[in-house]
């Protein structure tokens, strides 16, 4: 019997055409619909794309898990030693040392973060070495590697001298530019500057590093794998992931992509609205109709649910279409990149897009219960029509 109820609803539906009022109105609910789902496709889509790019560059630039002294670590090498030996997870371990210096050219001053690193362990914990766009990262003995919008922003290249000067009583030493890296992540790549960790040490005339940098096998364990090191290493350090140093930053993200699909989704019930107005519409040209159902012995039940199907009916024609629209207007933006955004602003120079299968159900479970909820009360008005009466009225 459900599969009868469903003809009929595409037969009431079909004979709408002869409606024009009503063809109209049912075209803007479908459009409604459609409109909400592609927005929403979108908005979730960028906020995805947002979130995952910096994702993958903040792992790129930064280790996973970092031990960090209060404020040195003076037998850094003993660290390394025990966490290698007991956290079977750590694929890569490096020291470093980071402080506040000021970058001078010929011409220009800019102050950033300079980072003293091991080049052979490095490599291991982060990406550097593949974001190094001209110059050689095994040069890093011989000078200094820095971020792409610093070295514009000192105008230098390869080949020229860089001064760092430190200190509340400055001192200052020269480095030969031997690198450019570009991470892509703006205020990293115009901040940031890479020497080897002996240089530093030497111009910095200390013998401890400011922290150890550590890759494992899976970043979403990091709370995990920080946990058994700090049983391994003195109390005295602290431990932290690369999901609490960016908390505030994807906590913030997380809550955008919230507030965005709710106010969306009022797009989405407004279309519902004009959903539930066509079908009461329909109910009241209908009368005659479902005087006849009702007649010849279809029940209450029946006949609310002939009104409900066609709500429904409605609902997934504007989600069907604002799915594929929505999806091929995602995949050209994502192909083709061809919408561009201040990368001194976001840290990316085009719009990130990317949807998830979650997120594609999420939505379609969302408009189905929108428009199940609207089409409730039209089903349940034609329902409790009394047929001597809507036949007469008629």
């Amino acid at each position: 019997m459900g599969s009868y109820n469903f003809f009929l609803s595409k037969k009431f539906l079909s004979r709408k055409k002869d409606d024009h009022f009503l063809w109209f109105i049912n075209f803007f609910s479908i459009a409604g619909i459609a409109i909400g789902v592609i927005a929403l496709i979108l908005v979730i889509g960028v906020m995805n794309g947002f979130s995952n790019d910096l994702k993958k560059k903040i792992i790129g630039a930064n280790p996973v898990i970092t031990i960090e002294g209060r404020p040195s670590i003076y037998d850094y090498q003993n660290i390394i030693k025990k966490v290698k030996e007991n956290v079977e997870e750590v694929e890569g371990i490096s020291p470093f040392i980071s402080t506040q210096v000021i970058y001078k050219s010929d011409n220009y001053m800019l102050g950033g973060i300079l980072k003293g690193i091991e080049s052979d362990t490095e490599k291991d914990v982060t990406n550097l070495e593949k974001f190094i766009v001209k110059g050689k990262y095994s040069d890093i003995e011989n000078g200094i590697i820095l971020g792409k919008e610093l070295a514009k922003e000192l105008e230098v290249v390869p080949g020229d001298n860089v001064w760092i000067i430190v200190g509340l009583i400055p001192k200052q030493m020269c480095f030969k530019v031997v690198g450019i890296f570009d991470y892509g992540i703006y205020s990293f790549d115009v901040s940031t500057g890479f020497v080897s960790l002996k240089n530093l040490m030497d111009f910095l005339n200390i013998n401890s590093v400011h922290g150890i940098g550590i890759k494992i096998d899976n970043i979403y364990n990091s709370k995990e794998i920080a946990e058994k090191i700090k049983k391994v290493i003195a109390e005295e350090y602290s431990v932290s992931t690369w999901i609490e140093k960016n908390k505030i930053l994807f906590s913030a993200l997380a809550l955008e992509k919230k507030a965005m699909a709710i106010i969306l989704s009022l797009i989405i019930i407004v279309a519902s609205f004009n959903i539930a107005s066509t079908l009461m519409i329909s109910v009241y040209k209908k009368v005659k109709d479902i005087g006849i159902l009702k007649a010849i012995g279809l029940t209450r039940s029946e006949i609310k649910k002939i009104f409900f199907y066609q709500g429904l009916i409605l609902g997934v024609k504007g989600l069907f279409s604002g799915l594929v629209i929505g999806l091929s207007l995602s995949f050209i933006v994502k192909k083709y990149q061809f919408i561009k955004i201040p990368e001194f602003v976001y840290d990316l120079s085009h719009l990130p897009i990317e949807i998830s299968v979650m997120d594609i159900l999420w939505i379609c479970i969302l408009v189905l219960v929108i428009v199940s909820f609207a089409s409730i009360y039209p089903s349940t008005r034609a329902a409790k029509l009394n047929p001597a009466e809507a036949i007469r009225n008629e």
